[in-house]
């Protein structure tokens, strides 16, 4: 491969600190790879891969590195095949260090545990019982202090506390334990908070974090405030400018000047609430330019209203004021802190004494093997010597750090912008700066930084960014800015797009020059088809101004909808072979047209929209399938069977035993349950409950005689649900809970229910799953059916869900869909970019308590006595920071999403006021950076694209899709607008008419065929049809249901569908069990084993598949070989006188099947299962599936299809048949007919 200057400087740099900034489709990856083989196996002195720590962020990057690493050597060892040290490599591949932080210290923490108070044979919690155990410390810290006569806690119980529940204050806790534990040293960030809190006592408020905050960013807003009216001003000077603003103009740039260079908050607030702006004087000059005046008053207006902005911000409180109200705010912040040291002193308890550990606890043993502590200062108990080596930055390392820092010749950290402070103190510790070999690779790209959730810092990047050097130095960093993913068309718009809106303000990245993406990727020319092209912006308008006009189908589509069909429309003209768009092919090296399967639509989240999509995507005709992270809970299977286990548990549950009571399981209706509730509500005394359960109970109790049909109907499913509900519970007392859901599937049947329905292989998955999951729970430290109920609440309540089961080869040129997230680090032929008109979320900055790392705790003041609630001036300034930091975040998110196109971009919107926001951004300057005071006012990407991308523009195809035409008219509706009721009453009715037309007419419309009664006869019909046809339709009773499916079942309205599939489910069993007994060689079974063997058999020779195999019992075949007709067939087939699967066609008079009075022939067509010849006749044989109780039902009803089969033989052959058997598979019961 040939490699870039820069990729080879990358490669190459040794013996210092190198910080890669690797835009996307830079090569990343494939640089540190040969950077790696490049110390391994280039100069005198090659590393051993041992020598060296690659950490990543996931364990599938961690998987493709090794893989990488292990494929590159063994091609060297191709070229080498003797190269002693390449196979010693090769054989370290496997032990290498090429792994993620945690898995990095968990090894460690094993090989360490003696410097630690832990026992070696920890294991990691399970996330559901970590969150049972952290619930149980919690529950019982807060009923303490409840108990105590703390007047302090009472008063944050009344601040924090939502409702009736502890929901509230325990979430609080848990928000600033997750922050203390992103911290290198919980207990430091805990008592950081606390001397803030002292301060501000002190009636110091100027040196406190957040007020620097304040006065930065107002220093940093009033400057481009200022620069904007400034630049207005300069229109107003132009010959063709508004010049009676100018002076107005002169005199609000010195107001903002002044505000701007307030010394402190107190001449900041003072100035801000005198801050004001007069009319502009009229401009009647017919010399001035419309669309420059209109230019300067857009400028202003945004100015004055960012500084109205400003000032209820910042100017809303004296210092005196904000003083006054944090010191009333102080007790609760700091019973809040202690509560959280209180919780988290307990949990480590609480795990200590259950022997597991967390990923929180991984990163922060690790720093406890390798940093010494303050008590270990304090104490003498750190490492001393003659040298400082081991101190760096005032921190003093172990010895244990020392002698890695020694070991590793480099450590090497993928996505680097991903790292939080503890992360950085564990590379920092196994460093050699401090021994004065700086040696520490990090290659990322602050672009990308996409996890602030996950609480990663980029600004750890970002300082290193700033503080390195180009040149050669032991701090250096190296830019990767050529992409190899994309065409020049895709990059160029993304590269618009970010000049004028990622700013070093938002984003944390001045977007410029050296952070731009320039075209790396060749692509061969096309000039007989459309390739790549302009990016594109598919917008569609609607507000209720084009909604409310609409037609009633229109009416009924959602945004959502509306945006998917735009999606669908143009998906499709792109697929088109001959005019749409043509792609290249990787593999095949050459060009070919786009298909669903080169597509994505990425969303911000998925949630909500996948269902949307797929819908409307299918019904256009579209393939498509979305992978998603959760939903899993939310499955109706699962639902069920987790209801089921409730009521198990606890029948008193009023709602999952009427969910379990709805479902196929119990068969009762809706009507059912609300005439039984009726019946309770009537019966009851007053006061007594009236709950689901107490209402089952009683109408079990009544007397089967005296109730009506209808109401004996649903006894008996109760009383059939009961019987199974009793014999379950018991099971529950001594089976493991895994177990117990194999019981359940088995005696409800459900399994096989879900496996018949929709999608049934994922649901038999998701199904699959639970039992997984009920595994993984009796391996943690609770036991039994209650708390596993518990354990998956608690998964559900954090979303710590599983998204559905997936099926394999979901992918196959279907259009995919996806989360932005999910999609970083992938690439795409076709993106389309969809949701871009959804708001951005500010749900976590609209709490009564924010929580920031860097300014600490703010919180509402409530004000008890005079029972008043208002937002404490620091609250303001932090509620501003995370809003800034959430956009930064989003502006990298947009990034990430544009770069994942290789060849066509495609962005899609809808919003209700497009009109006004299309003609809002106009008014911006169309070249330069956009001022980031303008940026941060935006509420969706759509608004950043609107204001970056001009609609006449060389790089953007920007088009406003009516929605009508997207929905637009089927021809049925068209042809009802046509004979309307309506439009026929309006014909006239004295009108003359064409009288031998409408004669014409009339005879086509009567005229009758004369042989009318043949018209409706089959002209072949199966066996099976006419047993149909030939006996009245069966009300099956509870007996003759199958036996392990959904007592009682009721073919009712709402149950049809599902009944249909349990029968195809059946169906499909018969034909499976029919196939086995076909191929089977009745000579050779003389065990179960041999017919288990000859069932593995027809699978591997692809004579029967998988799943039909599974639907057959070998035992139930192994039992029917052992009878006396099995034993007959044995002898037949070893005499060649036995012959399965027969097909025959006759003809019968159409009279005699009383299917009309002619005698026309209909053709019957049919398969015999099986026909012996033996002495003095021939033997017919039908197997049969059927769940019935007595062998009876079975002769009654196929007597018809066996007499019909019965004549086909006996025409067939001459021969008589003497004997007429059916096997019941599942009675095992041979029955004459």
């Amino acid at each position: 491969m040939k490699w870039t200057e820069k990729q080879q400087q990358v490669i190459d740099t040794r013996n210092r600190n190198l910080l890669v900034s690797a835009a996307a489709g830079s090569g990343k990856t494939a640089v540190l790879v040969e950077r790696i083989i490049q110390m391994i196996s280039g100069g005198e002195h090659p590393l051993d891969l041992d020598q060296l720590l690659v950490m990543t962020f996931t364990n599938a990057a961690a998987a493709e590195m090794r893989e990488r690493i292990a494929a590159a050597i063994e091609k060297k060892l191709m070229e080498q095949p003797e190269n002693r040290h390449l196979q010693v490599q090769a054989a370290l591949v496997p032990h290498a260090q090429i792994t993620t932080i945690d898995s990095f210290c968990l090894n460690l923490i094993r090989n360490h545990f003696n410097k630690l108070d832990i026992d070696p044979g920890f294991r990691i919690g399970d996330e559901g019982e970590l969150l049972l155990l952290r619930t149980d410390v919690m529950e019982a810290l807060l009923e303490e202090y409840y108990q105590k006569d703390d007047p302090e806690f009472e008063q944050f119980v009344e601040t924090y506390a939502t409702g009736r529940t502890d929901a509230g204050i325990e979430d609080y806790i848990m928000q600033v334990y997750r922050f203390a534990q992103s911290n290198p040293f919980p207990d430091q960030w805990i008592k950081k908070c606390r001397e803030e809190i002292r301060e501000t006592r002190d009636g110091s408020l100027e040196e406190t974090s957040w007020m620097r905050f304040l006065m930065k960013d107002a220093r940093q807003q009033l400057t481009e405030l200022e620069e904007q009216l400034r630049s207005a001003y300069a229109v107003c000077l132009e010959a063709d400018g508004p010049q009676v603003y100018q002076n107005v103009l002169m005199e609000e740039c010195e107001m903002l000047r002044g505000l701007k260079e307030s010394s402190d908050y107190r001449e900041l607030n003072k100035r801000l609430v005198a801050a004001s702006f007069g009319r502009l004087p009229a401009s009647r000059s017919k010399d001035v330019d419309t669309a420059k005046k209109q230019q300067v008053t857009d400028c202003r207006d945004r100015v004055k209203k960012a500084v109205a902005d400003l000032k209820g911000l910042y100017g809303a409180q004296t210092e005196e004021e904000a003083a006054a109200d944090l010191l009333g705010t102080s007790p609760v912040v700091l019973k809040l802190l202690e509560l959280t040291e209180e919780f988290e002193r307990r949990f480590q308890e609480s795990k200590r004494e259950k022997n597991i550990v967390d990923f929180n606890d991984l990163e922060h043993y690790a720093l406890e093997i390798l940093i010494c502590s303050e008590q270990d200062v304090e104490e003498g108990s750190a490492p001393t010597g003659e040298t400082d080596d081991g101190i760096r930055n005032g921190i003093l390392y172990t010895e244990t750090a020392d002698q890695l820092s020694r070991q590793y010749a480099e450590i090497l950290v993928d996505e680097y912008q991903d790292s939080n402070y503890v992360q950085e103190a564990l590379i920092q510790s196994l460093s050699g700066e401090r021994f004065g070999r700086p040696n520490v690779f990090m290659v990322g790209d602050v672009k990308q930084s996409i996890y602030k959730f996950r609480l990663a810092r980029p600004e750890l990047f970002m300082e290193k960014y700033a503080s390195y050097t180009d040149e050669n130095s032991s701090s250096q960093k190296i830019e990767l800015h050529q992409n190899f993913r994309s065409r020049k068309s895709v990059l160029d718009s993304v590269n618009h797009v970010f000049y004028r809106a990622m700013t070093k303000n938002l984003g944390n990245v001045e977007y410029s020059e050296d952070a731009a993406l320039h075209p790396g990727a060749v692509f061969a020319e096309c000039p007989d088809h459309e390739t790549g092209g302009k990016t594109e912006l598919l917008l569609a308008d609607t507000g209720k101004a084009v909604m409310g006009e609409a037609d009633e189908e229109l009416a009924e589509y959602t945004s959502r909808e509306i945006e998917a069909k735009m999606i669908a429309s143009r998906a499709r003209e792109l697929t088109d072979p001959v005019h749409g768009q043509w792609i290249w092919d990787k593999e095949k090296e050459c060009y070919r047209p786009a298909e669903y399967g080169d597509m994505v639509i990425l969303l911000r989240s998925i949630s909500g929209w996948t269902e949307s999509f797929i819908n409307v995507l299918t019904q256009e005709g579209i393939p498509a399938y979305a992978e998603t992270g959760s939903g899993y809970f939310d499955t109706v299977e699962v639902e069920t069977i987790l209801s089921m286990l409730a009521v198990i548990d606890n029948p008193m549950q009023d709602i999952p035993l009427a969910a379990v009571l709805r479902s196929p399981i119990g068969g009762v209706t809706d009507e059912e349950l609300a005439w039984m509730m009726a019946e309770e509500k009537k019966s009851a005394r007053k006061g007594q409950d009236r709950g689901i359960y107490q209402a089952f109970c009683r109408k079990l109790g009544e007397i089967e005689d005296i109730v009506g049909v209808e109401n004996k109907q649903l006894l008996e499913k109760l009383k059939h649900f009961n019987q199974l509900l009793q014999n379950l519970r018991f099971a529950s007392s001594y089976l493991p809970i895994h177990e117990l859901l194999f019981l359940v599937y088995e005696k409800t049947g459900y399994y096989d229910y879900a496996a018949s329905m929709p999608a049934g292989e994922t649901r038999k998955a998701n199904l699959d799953m639970l039992v997984e999951k009920a595994s993984a729970y009796e391996k943690t430290s609770y036991k039994g059916l209650f708390q596993f109920i518990r354990y998956i609440h608690k998964l559900k309540k954090y979303e710590m869900d599983f998204g559905e089961a997936q099926e394999s080869g979901k992918q196959e040129n279907r259009v995919r869909i996806m989360s932005i997230h999910k999609s970083k680090g992938l690439e795409f032929p076709i993106v389309f970019l969809a949701g871009m008109g959804k708001k951005f979320n500010k749900q976590d900055v609209r709490g009564r308590l924010l929580i920031d790392m860097d300014l600490g705790i703010g919180t509402d003041h409530l004000d008890l006595e005079q029972r008043t609630q208002n937002s404490t001036l620091k609250k303001n300034v932090m509620k501003r920071k995370m809003d800034l930091d959430n956009l930064g975040e989003e502006l990298r998110v947009l990034y990430v999403a544009m770069t994942r196109a290789k060849e066509k971009l495609i962005m899609t919107g809808t919003d209700r006021f497009l009109a006004k926001k299309l003609g809002k951004w106009k008014s911006l300057e169309q070249s330069g950076q956009i001022p980031y005071t303008v940026l941060t006012t935006a509420g969706s990407y759509l608004d950043w694209v609107l204001m970056t991308a001009p609609e006449d523009s060389e790089l953007f195809d920007v088009k406003e899709i009516a929605v009508e035409a997207l929905v637009g008219e089927t021809v049925a509706k068209k042809l009802q607008k046509h004979i309307s009721r309506e439009a026929l009453l309006s014909l006239p009715l004295d009108q003359v008419y064409d009288e031998e037309l409408a004669a014409e007419l009339e005879h086509h419309l009567t005229y009758e065929y004369e042989h009318l009664a043949d018209v409706g006869l089959h002209t072949k019909a199966t066996v099976s049809e006419l047993k149909r046809a030939g006996q009245p339709v069966e009300k099956l009773s509870e007996e003759e249901q199958p036996v392990d499916l959904f007592a009682q079942w009721k073919s009712t309205g709402q149950q049809e569908q599902p009944e249909k599939q349990v029968m195809e489910r059946a169906a499909r069993r018969g034909t499976a069990y029919h196939r086995v007994l076909e191929l089977l060689d009745f000579t050779t079974a003389v065990s179960l084993k041999d017919v288990q063997n000859q069932i593995q058999e027809m699978v591997t020779s692809g004579k029967i598949s998988e799943e039909n195999a599974r639907m057959v019992r070998p035992g139930e075949i192994w039992k029917f070989v052992q009878t006396k007709t099995g034993k007959r067939m044995t002898r037949a087939q070893a005499k060649r006188q036995c012959h399965r699967e027969q097909q025959f066609v006759m003809g019968v008079p159409a009279r005699e099947m009383h299917m009309g009075d002619s005698d026309e022939l209909v053709l019957i067509q049919g398969i015999i299962d099986v026909w012996l010849e033996e002495e003095g006749g021939m033997v017919l044989i039908d197997y049969k599936t059927d769940h019935v109780s007595d062998g009876e039902i079975l002769v009654k009803r196929y007597k018809v299809q066996l007499d019909y089969y019965q004549r086909a033989l006996e025409q067939m052959t001459g021969k008589r048949v003497k004997e007429r058997i059916i096997y019941s598979l599942a009675l095992q019961k041979e029955i004459l007919c």
